[in-house]
């Protein structure tokens, strides 16, 4: 039975450098059973020797000890627009077995709240270059705003120059001269033909509009993607997700789920640069 015991914490900022690289082996094992295009030494340097002001990486463990996925979440304090502002970036993957049998996402907005909290009239945003359409299917069901998005015909002029900015300060190297929003990642998710073909098949509008705007996402391009939060709109993040997955999570508190004889699910996992990159069931239509 495929079942997560446990999930840990690891403030990596006050970690030593030994225990960093012990973490960032173990999470690279996994890593590359789910992605390709990154080596070991890039890896490491993106997902836990990040130059973040905070880093934290959430594992997670079956029941036999084992480090079958892991969430990061950076914190970033930079100017944009010459605002100080607080900037999150996140990475995820889940051995596919695993995935959805946990409270990750729970963790992960408390976690960005209380981050939030410490300086409340801060911008605050996560920006990432997203290279999976669960990625950014995903978002734009529980994100209240984000962009680019297919009901804004455009982006509004101050955000599209936050968005390049941060763009240039992540060193997000442009694809197409004709396209700002998309960036070389070399984050390529492993999936099957017939996977490949379910999303290329989705009729779901939130789908549509990233695979028609970021064709290229199997090559490693990521496309740009601004979340602007307050604690408002975090808390309405979590109501979305606690609402919308209430049958899930109520199974997982009880621990019935991934019991024997029930039916289990393997959504696509995703290449986040960010949250748990799966696509909830009500999305995969």
């Amino acid at each position: 039975m495929s079942k997560l015991s446990r999930i840990t914490c690891h403030a990596v900022h006050a970690m030593r450098s030994s225990a960093r690289e012990v973490l960032a082996q173990d999470l690279f094992a996994v890593h590359s059973q789910i992605f390709t295009g990154l080596a070991y030494e890039q890896f490491r340097a993106y997902v836990v020797e990040r130059d973040a002001w905070r880093t934290w990486v959430y594992v997670k463990h079956n029941s036999a000890g084992q480090v079958v996925g892991y969430t990061s979440i950076h914190a970033f304090r930079v100017l944009v627009g010459e605002r100080l502002s607080t900037v999150i970036r996140m990475e995820a993957g889940t051995l596919p077995a695993y995935r959805g049998r946990d409270l990750t996402m729970v963790y992960g907005v408390l976690r960005l709240l209380r981050v939030w909290l410490r300086h409340p009239w801060r911008r605050f945003c996560i920006f990432a270059a997203l290279t999976h359409p669960s990625s950014y299917t995903f978002l734009a069901h529980y994100a209240p705003v984000i962009y680019p998005h297919a009901n804004r015909k455009e982006i509004p002029a101050a955000v599209m120059d936050r968005m390049l900015e941060l763009a240039e300060n992540f060193h997000l190297e442009q694809v197409d001269p004709g396209n700002p929003l998309l960036r070389r990642v070399d984050w390529i998710t492993l999936e099957s033909a017939e996977e490949r073909q379910r999303w290329m098949g989705s009729r779901r509008q939130d789908t549509r509009f990233y695979l028609d705007h970021n064709p290229g996402y199997v090559h490693g391009h990521g496309l740009l993607t601004y979340i602007p939060f307050n604690g408002a709109i975090l808390l309405r993040s979590l109501a979305r997700f606690l609402i919308g997955r209430a049958g899930k999570i109520t199974r997982i508190l009880l621990g019935k789920e991934g019991v024997p004889g029930q039916p289990r699910r393997h959504p696509i996992d995703s290449a986040f640069q960010p949250l748990e990159p799966r696509v909830p069931r009500d999305l995969r239509r």
